[in-house]
């Protein structure tokens, strides 16, 4: 008789739990409308002109500039491919694809983010962005870690008035908890946007895909428009297989970030052996 017996699909899928991160969505998105139809966009950059000292009735020097620019290329693609037959499908409860489907969505959005923190790596390592001092973080010392990445950010000419992101380790946030101005609880507008709680005009996120190297993590102070990102292709499509009876997802994610304005960001590591919950 067991070969008869019916097995039953728990009604409540298990889902994998999404990754806390958000480093894609604190970038400069302007120039995302530009990249419909183009493999690339070029980012120009204003030159600030020699100011010289004028002599009523002298003669004036004239300076030739020259325009620099980046290249945003939107060069990440990313993709899922999946199927559930008919008679599977038929024998299971309903809502087993959705549920993949959004999950799929959730890991595809996460290669951003992973992109992002590979854009701040490579930035640390060829010396772009400015690394404060690797610390063990304690309650003594990671407030004043932050404020000497405000204060190099500062000294960038970053305007006081800007609105910064503090992406934190989540056992980094452990010792500057105390000192936040504002947590979460208070301003459920900010908990929507993942914004634990507030440090001067940082807003604190935690983040799990930060960078890092072998002895440090890559926490991150910036202004949104150190990074630009934007994302070209993002959907999910149900289509039928021809060759199967089967239902079938797709997912596409084309993508391109480039590091615009490297004195607007800052990186304070911190010992991976401090950093053990």
């Amino acid at each position: 008789m067991d070969g008869a017996m019916q097995t039953i699909w728990h009604k409540a899928y298990e889902r994998a739990l999404k990754t806390i991160t958000s480093l894609r969505n604190h970038c400069d998105f302007k120039y995302e409308k530009d990249t419909p139809n183009a493999k690339e966009v070029k980012i120009l950059n204003a030159v600030r002109p020699t100011i010289k000292k004028y002599v009523p009735g002298t003669k004036i020097d004239k300076e030739y500039i020259s325009a620099t620019d980046m290249t945003l290329k939107m060069d990440q693609f990313y993709y899922f491919n999946i199927a559930l037959d008919d008679v599977k499908k038929a024998q299971s409860v309903p809502g087993a694809m959705e549920a993949t489907a959004k999950e799929g969505a959730i890991a595809l959005s996460e290669e951003g983010d992973k992109y992002v923190a590979e854009i701040v790596k490579t930035g640390v390592t060829n010396e772009d962005i400015k690394a404060i001092d690797s610390i063990t973080p304690s309650k003594a010392n990671a407030i004043e870690h932050i404020e000497d990445g405000f204060a190099a950010l500062y000294s960038n000419n970053c305007k006081v008035s800007e609105n910064y992101w503090l992406e934190v380790d989540p056992s980094y946030y452990k010792y500057i908890r105390p000192s936040i101005t504002e947590l979460l609880t208070n301003n459920v507008e900010m908990a929507k946007k993942g914004i634990v709680g507030k440090y001067g005009n940082a807003n604190i996120t935690i983040e799990n895909l930060l960078p890092h190297d072998e002895t440090d993590v890559f926490n991150i102070l910036r202004t949104e428009h150190a990074i630009a990102f934007a994302e070209q292709i993002n959907k999910v499509e149900a289509y039928r297989p021809q060759d199967a009876f089967e239902d079938a997802l797709k997912g596409l994610y084309v993508f391109g970030g480039l590091l615009t304005r490297k004195e607007e960001i800052v990186v304070l590591k911190t010992k991976k052996a401090g950093l053990t919950p």
